[in-house]
């Protein structure tokens, strides 16, 4: 989808898109949620931490001394400790990163779930195998030429009249989405709306314009827009909580969240964590500056942890049908660099939340002891989930998925229990 076009005689922003005629794509989807009154599909957003998330710094075992010797300028003070930017105690042995702090009422209430030590199994320290892996859902297979999540929409047993399945907040179709299923892709959350100025010459010229049109699709996306545009308002054009400003990730969960209350039939989102701060200066490829709390990583944290405590306050009621999971590339190097940093590492932690999710606890196996011959390579923390064991667990549950075969063809393990279905 392209950004949206003002008119600046009527004021009239319209849906553009790439490849077809989205109003009447949006229309069918909010006809068909229409025609089955108080239908409330379920919907899983997934979102990739693009370029490689520390979950061994999100996420700390803080009582394992040797761990702090690997990473001596990393490891922050302990729970109830007193000092600043102490890190926030889970369970009795994980502490959060505080930057993470918006997240931990969803961790006491049960609704988050943290799955650790989890990745691919297919060992590859570069970003873009790395990510080919995640999103197609074949670790070692390049012959994949289509995504789990398209994938996961085929397989999935729903009304197939809904054309409005699967949304991606990028500007172009990520990997994730490849395949032969129905996709959009926006690029921010002006594309969502059509604002319909004051009726008079410019309004009933639009009209006519698209009435008179040769092509029938040309007249039918004419036709929709302006439902599209009442049913779109009715469920409001902002948000009513606060989400972080100038946050891109935010805004992406703000127009997932708007679609999701719309009821326009969406069963599949996709939203990316790539940059933060003032001129992007947060990023998730921490290779310098880690622990610092002005540093990339807070700066990602911060933004990653209060855009989605905004989106799950946002969606209020329909908490109960949505399921939130999260991916990257990989995690980091336990042991830590010249640059007090982490380079390209293993395994990594993924965030799970949901109402229907066994949440309030961390999931997965870490190292007994935490030294160069219980790593990975002598530098890393070992993958002991398979990511495929959780994503096939959600999409079970939020897709009625019944072969995990359809989604991961290339994996024939068992799913994490993780979910209360």
């Amino acid at each position: 989808m392209q950004r949206r076009m003002i008119l600046k005689s009527g004021g009239l922003a319209l849906f553009a898109a790439s490849a077809g005629a989205l109003p009447m794509f949006v229309g069918r989807a909010a006809q068909a949620a229409e025609r089955d009154a108080g239908a409330r599909p379920k919907v899983l957003v997934t979102i990739f931490q693009r370029f490689g998330m520390d979950g061994l710094m999100a996420v700390t075992p803080y009582d394992d001394d040797r761990l702090a010797k690997l990473r001596p300028s990393m490891i922050l003070p302990r729970p109830g400790s007193g000092e600043a930017h102490a890190r926030i105690d889970l369970d009795g042995r994980f502490g959060l990163h505080p930057a993470f702090a918006p997240l931990l009422p969803m961790f006491r209430d049960g609704s988050l779930a943290i799955v650790h030590a989890a990745g691919s199994p297919h060992n590859t320290r570069s970003h873009s195998e790395a990510q080919l892996w995640w999103e197609s859902g074949t670790p070692g297979n390049r012959a994949t030429a289509d995504g789990w999540l398209n994938r996961a929409v085929a397989a999935a047993a729903v009304d197939a009249d809904v054309p409005l399945r699967a949304v991606s907040m990028t500007r172009e179709r990520p990997r994730i989405f490849y395949g032969r299923q129905a996709t959009a892709s926006i690029e921010d959350v002006d594309t969502l709306h059509l604002t319909l100025g004051p009726e008079g010459p410019a309004f009933e010229a639009l009209r006519s314009m698209y009435r008179n049109a040769d092509h029938e699709l040309l007249r039918a996306a004419g036709a929709r827009s302006f439902e599209v545009a009442r049913i779109l308002d009715e469920a409001g054009s902002r948000p009513r909580v606060l989400y972080p400003a100038d946050s891109q990730f935010g805004a992406s969960l703000a127009a997932i969240a708007h679609l999701i209350k719309a009821n326009v039939g969406l069963q599949v989102a996709f939203a990316e964590s790539r940059t933060a701060g003032p001129g992007d200066l947060g990023t998730w490829d921490t290779h310098s500056n880690q622990a610092a709390m002005d540093g990339p990583f807070p700066l990602m944290a911060d933004d990653f942890a209060r855009s989605l405590a905004a989106f799950w306050q946002d969606l209020g009621e329909r908490r109960d049908d949505v399921v939130v999971v999260t991916l990257t590339d990989f995690g980091r190097n336990v042991v830590e660099n010249a640059g007090t940093g982490t380079d390209h590492g293993r395994a990594t932690a993924m965030f799970v939340l949901g109402n229907a999710i066994h949440g309030g606890r961390v999931y997965g196996t870490l190292p007994e002891r935490f030294e160069r011959d219980a790593l990975e390579d002598g530098l890393d923390l070992p993958v002991t989930t398979d990511f495929r064991s959780v994503l096939s667990a959600l999409t079970a549950m939020q897709l009625q998925v019944e072969d995990d075969t359809q989604v991961f063809p290339d994996w024939h393990g068992e799913r994490m229990p993780i979910t209360k279905a």
